[in-house]
C-alpha cells in the first residue's frame, strides 16, 4: 500500500519524544529543573525517570560529567561510546541469553520489537540484521527492481544508495534545500517519472527531512515515502505519515546495539508482513522453513542484540538529552561567531536528535580551518567525504554522468562536524568552543 492509499489510516499518537528532550533541555540550561511526574512512562525513559527522581534533574551536571581540562578531544572514541553505567546491564543481557543457546531468534527479538513500537507510537516494528538490510527489504516489498528508479539525496552515507543498488533499482539524486542538507520536495517532485517506485528521504545527522512536504508531493502521483531514519532515533512522529521509517542500530547511533542491526517501524501491516518474510528467506511468518515467496534475505535480528538493545533502551532518553543539551551549549558558545559570518551553525529549536553536529564555514577555509583544530589538539571530521554520484567507481561514472546538484555540492565544500556524543564532557566541549574561536579570531 503506498502512502497515496493509506493516508486516512490513523497513526497512534506518540509521546513526541524529541520535543519532550527540547523541553527538558530548556528547562535544565535555565535552571527550572524536571519534575518527575513531567518524565513520560516507557522503557526509553528509564534512567531518566531514576535522575529525576532520586536525587532530581535539576543542572547539567546530572546529566554530563564536568571533567578536567584535556589536551586533546577525540571525535568519536569508541571506548566511550557506551556510557561506562550502562555496562551492567548490557553484560546482564548478553549472560540472560547465554545459557538458552537462543543466539538467533528469541523472546528478546520480539520484546524490543514491542517496546520500539510503543516509544515510536507505531503499531508495527520489524528487526532487522541492520539499517541497510531493512531498507533493502522495504524498497523490494514496495516494487523496487530492474527498471525503477528511488529519488534520494547525494549526502548520506552509502547504505542509502547501496540499499537502492540492491534491488536492482537506480538510484535518482536530487538537490537538498538551500536552508538545510535535506531533500527539496520541489526538487523530488521534478525528478518524478513514471519508473518512480518510492521517494527516500534521509534523515541526516539527526534532523527531521520536511516529512509532510514530501509525502504531499509523493500522494499527488501514488508513490510510497520510506524515512531512512537510520540517524534519527527519537525524531517525533517517525513512520505516522510515511509508509516506512528505517532504523539502525550501528554501535555509532544513538541507541546502539554491539554489532550490526536495524528495523523497519510501520503503520502498515501488510507491510510489515511482507518485510518479515523479505528478511528471513521469504518464509511465511509462523510457519517453519515455508515460503510465502520466491526468495528473500538471511537478514533478522538475532536475539543477542535485542537483549543489548534492550537494556541500552532505558537510557535512551537520558542520551538523546545528553546530546541535545551539548548541541544548545556548542551553539550558545558560538553564536558570536555565527553572527560575524565566520561560521554557520545549525538551528537548535527544531526537530532534531543531534546524531552529529555539524557546522559550516567558508569554502576556501575548510580544510585550514580543520588542519588548524587538529595541530589544536581538536579532532573533526567530515560526513561524508564523498557525494554519492562523485565516487571514482564504474557504477558513478555510468550512472550519475553529467548529474550536478548545486545545493548539495556547495554545502558539502563548506561543512565539518565538531564532537558530540553523551559521553563527551563539559572541559572538552569547552576546549572544542575555545579552539574554534582561536582559529576562527
Amino acid at each position: 500500500m503506498s502512502i497515496a492509499e493509506s493516508t486516512n489510516l490513523p497513526a497512534r499518537a506518540g509521546s513526541s519524544p524529541s520535543s519532550i528532550t527540547r523541553a527538558f533541555t530548556q528547562a535544565i540550561l535555565s535552571g527550572r529543573g524536571v519534575h518527575p511526574d513531567e518524565i513520560p512512562a516507557g522503557r526509553a525513559y528509564t534512567t531518566l525517570r531514576d535522575l529525576a527522581t532520586h536525587p532530581g534533574l535539576r543542572g547539567v551536571g546530572d546529566v554530563l560529567a564536568p571533567g578536567i581540562a584535556p589536551d586533546t578531544v577525540d571525535f568519536l572514541p569508541l571506548a566511550r561510546l557506551v556510557n561506562a553505567a550502562e555496562l551492567p546491564a548490557i553484560r546482564g543481557a548478553i549472560e540472560s541469553v547465554l545459557p538458552t543457546g537462543k543466539f538467533t531468534s528469541g523472546p528478546h527479538v520480539d520484546a524490543f520489537e514491542d517496546e520500539i513500537a510503543n516509544y515510536l507510537g507505531l503499531d508495527h516494528v520489524v528487526g532487522a540484521s541492520s539499517g541497510t538490510d531493512a531498507m533493502t527489504a522495504v524498497l523490494l516489498a514496495l516494487g523496487a527492481g530492474p527498471g525503477t528508479e528511488v529519488i534520494m539525496p547525494a549526502n548520506s552515507f552509502a547504505a542509502t544508495e547501496n540499499a537502492v543498488f540492491l534491488t536492482g533499482a537506480r538510484p535518482v539524486l536530487v538537490d537538498t534545500r538551500a536552508d538545510n542538507y535535506l531533500l527539496d520536495p520541489e526538487e523530488v517532485e521534478a525528478a518524478i517519472t513514471s519508473r518512480t517506485v518510492a521517494v527516500l528521504p534521509v534523515h541526516l545527522y539527526g534532523a527531521f527531512a520536511d516529512i509532510h512536504a514530501l509525502t504531499e508531493v509523493a500522494a499527488r502521483h501514488g508513490i510510497p515515502v520510506v524515512e531512512d531514519a537510520c540517524q534519527g532515533i527519537g525524531l517525533d512522529g517517525l513512520g505516522h505519515f510515511t509508509d516506512a521509517a528505517i532504523l539502525s542500530f550501528n554501535p555509532y547511533k544513538n541507541l546502539g546495539a554491539i554489532g550490526k542491526a536495524g528495523a523497519v517501524a510501520t503503520r502498515l501491516p501488510g507491510l510489515a508482513r511482507r518485510v518479515t518474510e523479505l528478511l528471513y528467506h521469504g518464509f511465511a511468518a509462523g510457519q517453519k522453513n515455508v515460503k510465502a515467496s520466491g526468495y528473500g534475505l538471511n537478514s533478522r535480528l538475532d536475539n543477542v542484540q535485542a537483549a543489548v538493545l534492550r537494556a541500552r533502551l532505558d537510557w535512551l532518553g537520558q542520551n538523546n538529552l545528553a546530546r541535545s543539551i551539548l548541541a544548545r551549549r556548542y551553539v550558545e558558545g558560538l553564536t558570536d561567531l555565527s553572527h560575524d559570518g565566520r561560521l554557520r551553525l545549525p538551528d537548535w529549536d527544531v526537530d532534531h536528535v543531534w546524531h552529529l553536529f555539524t557546522v559550516e564555514t567558508a569554502q576556501e577555509n575548510r580544510d585550514t580551518v580543520t588542519s588548524a583544530l587538529r595541530e589544536a589538539g581538536v579532532a573533526t571530521d567530515l560526513y561524508y567525504p564523498v557525494l554519492t554520484h562523485k565516487h571514482q567507481t564504474p557504477s558513478a561514472a555510468g550512472i550519475f554522468e553529467g548529474v550536478k546538484l548545486p545545493r548539495t555540492e556547495a554545502t558539502h565544500a563548506r561543512m565539518f562536524q565538531l564532537p558530540l556524543y553523551p559521553g563527551l564532557t563539559l572541559a572538552e566541549q569547552d576546549r572544542v568552543i575555545g579552539a574554534l574561536h582561536d582559529v576562527l579570531r
